[in-house]
């Protein structure tokens, strides 16, 4: 056996040891933070949940059901339904992917509309997406403390609105229909505004079946 080989094993064996080691180390620290990020990840959910659903006390989260991209969530007060929740992604972004929560009454009337997710441009797709409180003099020195969801003009516009089984996609106005959206920010209102009618549309479609799966 040459020089050059002796010294080359020691190598690769450290090399194959060090390399052991590391994997044992990534396994260990998978096992040990997998349940604290699925239990926070839960609680994110429910979170988001509780903002567009009526009062609950069941897991909606457990009572979830996916149809044509949209994952419905039960809600459910003293075993009675209350509402359900559709979420669902959109791919036609401005800066990409646009994931949409929204709470319908049992009937599939909207009633409230979150986006939990974006990466559009700051000042002008956040607008279309992001439900902030503005926070003005004259309250801070009133000391006032407001509840609830923050208003955002485009999520709202939502709340009462119905799509029925198979009807025309709901539109902005500049593409001829009655939709408002923010100008230089009116792919992120498409955006929206379909994710949202997708769900109602999806509700609508497959109404009968939800309500069984979910009883």
């Amino acid at each position: 056996m040459s020089s050059e080989n002796v010294k080359i094993t020691p190598l690769v064996l450290s090399t194959g040891l060090i390399s052991c080691v590391a994997t044992a180390l990534m396994a260990w620290v998978f096992v040990i933070t997998e349940e604290p990020i699925a239990a926070a990840q839960q609680q994110k959910n429910t979170a988001a949940l509780s903002q567009v659903l009526p009062a609950f006390d069941n897991q909606p989260t457990t009572e979830a059901v996916t149809m044509n991209g949209v994952t419905f969530y039960a809600a459910r007060k003293n075993g009675q339904l209350t509402g359900f929740a559709g979420e669902t992604i959109s791919t036609k972004g401005y800066a990409g992917e646009i994931s949409v929560l929204a709470g319908l009454k049992p009937d599939g009337t909207v009633t409230t509309v979150l986006v939990t997710k974006q990466s559009e441009t700051p000042g002008l797709g956040t607008v279309v997406a992001e439900r902030v409180r503005e926070k003005t003099i004259s309250g801070l020195i009133a000391g006032k403390k407001e509840t609830g969801l923050p208003p955002n003009k485009i999520l709202d516009q939502f709340n009462g609105m119905k799509a029925a089984a198979g009807q025309t996609p709901w539109a902005v106005k500049k593409d001829g229909g009655d939709l408002d959206a923010i100008t230089g920010a009116t792919i992120t209102s498409r955006a929206v505004g379909g994710a949202v009618f997708t769900i109602a549309e999806t509700f609508a479609k497959n109404k009968e079946q939800l309500l069984k799966e979910t009883k």
